[in-house]
Parts: structure tokens; sequence; C-alpha cells
């Protein structure tokens, strides 16, 4: 697989000039991973960003009692890690490839002399770190206030409005995920998802697909400002 080509896949590069996609090329290290391999663990800290040009990974976080809870899924395009100039996860992000992937990495030394010559990065990397940080608050604020229903329904369309394409009323949620991951990021169990899953279906709300799962989404988002 080409590294430059899949570059141009990844959103924080969507509109650099073919000179600083060159750069790029010159000072990274493109890798493939396996389907369960942990990227970042914070005991084994790691000073480089890390760019998803194809696959998905989740983030998540460990409890005291050493549940594991579920901050974020990534997609293509994404930018995950940390600098001392950029700090994309925090030091008790973990990292795992939830699909095979092919990740770009960049070292601190190489990364901050690139941005230094292109300050459009820096914003787009602000501009994430800013998404990222109010994506984290709501679904903070959404499983403190809500019931089970209401803060996986909340899940099921922020997922959905992350990459999803619409087809009339449906629309499409483009992410592999199991009920243990909808459970740990909502704060339940694989049983009471499960369940919950089945429920939704029968009421019209969720549909299973070929390739992961369709919601009504202006019907669930009626029943969230309810």
């Amino acid at each position: 697989m080409d590294k430059l080509t899949l570059l141009s896949h990844i959103n924080l590069f969507d509109e650099l000039p073919k000179e600083d996609m060159d750069l790029i090329d010159q000072n990274s290290t493109m890798t493939p991973i396996k389907k369960g391999t942990q990227i970042m663990i914070p005991e084994q800290p790691l000073d480089v960003l890390f760019f998803l040009k194809k696959g998905q990974v989740r983030l998540y976080r460990m409890t005291p009692q050493g549940k594991q809870f579920t901050t974020d899924i990534l997609v293509d395009g994404n930018v995950f890690g940390e600098t001392e100039s950029f700090m994309l996860t925090d030091k008790q992000t973990f990292a795992e490839a939830m699909t095979d992937c092919y990740v770009c990495t960049m070292d601190k030394g190489k990364f901050e002399s690139f941005i230094r010559t292109t300050p459009d990065v820096s914003l787009k990397l602000i501009q994430i770190l800013s998404y990222r940080l109010k994506e984290t608050y709501d679904l903070s604020e959404k499983i403190a206030l809500g019931d089970v229903r209401y803060r996986t329904l909340f899940l099921l369309l922020k997922m959905s409005e992350k990459n999803g394409t619409r087809n009339k009323e449906w629309q499409s949620i483009n992410m592999k995920f199991t009920h243990e991951d909808i459970a740990t990021m909502v704060g339940s169990s694989r049983e009471t998802i499960s369940l919950l899953m089945s429920k939704l279906k029968k009421e019209g709300l969720l549909k299973k697909m070929l390739f992961g799962y369709s919601i009504k989404a202006d019907e669930i988002k009626k029943i969230l400002m309810e």
C-alpha cells in the first residue's frame, strides 16, 4: 500500500499542497497494525502523533476497579497521541486497533519541525482537540444525567454524525462495534445493551445493515429533546 497515496485520505491534510505532502512522506513511518493490537499504552508513553489512514481505533481508559471505559472510536482521517506541543489524548489513554489498520507516525522532532513551516496544520490540530474535548464533555454530561436508553440513543446519533451517510430517513453508522463497546461508553452492561438494541430495532429506530447499523436520526433527535 502506497503511503503517499493514503495520506491524501487523512482529513487533517485534505487542503495541504503536494510539497507539504511530500515532506510528510519523507518524515513519517507507515505501519500496518493487526486487529487487537495495543497501539498506545500509558505505561509505555510514546512522544509521537499517530495519523489513522485506514481502519478503526478505540480510545479507552481504565477505572480504578479495572474496568475499561471507551472514550472514543476513531476512523479514517483521525489523529491521536501526544508530543510536548500537542496532546490529542491524555496520559491515561489506551489505543487499540479494532480492525486491521494502517497508521502513519511522526516523532516529536520531525513533527514540530514540520508545523513550524505549515501553521495551517497547527490550527487544524487545535480544532481537532477542541472538538474532541467538546465531544467528551457532551458524552460525560449525558452519562451523568440520562438513563441507559437516553445515553445509548445519544451515542448512536453522535456516531452516525461522525461519518454516516443519509438515505431518506435512515442515517448509517459506518463503524464496527460490539454491544460491549457501547456498554463501556455509556456505563452499562453488555446484557443490558443487547436487550436495548433489540428493543430499538422493534421500535423501528435502529436496523442492522451488512456493514454496521442505520438509525432514524431525526426521530432520535426528537426523543432526545423531549
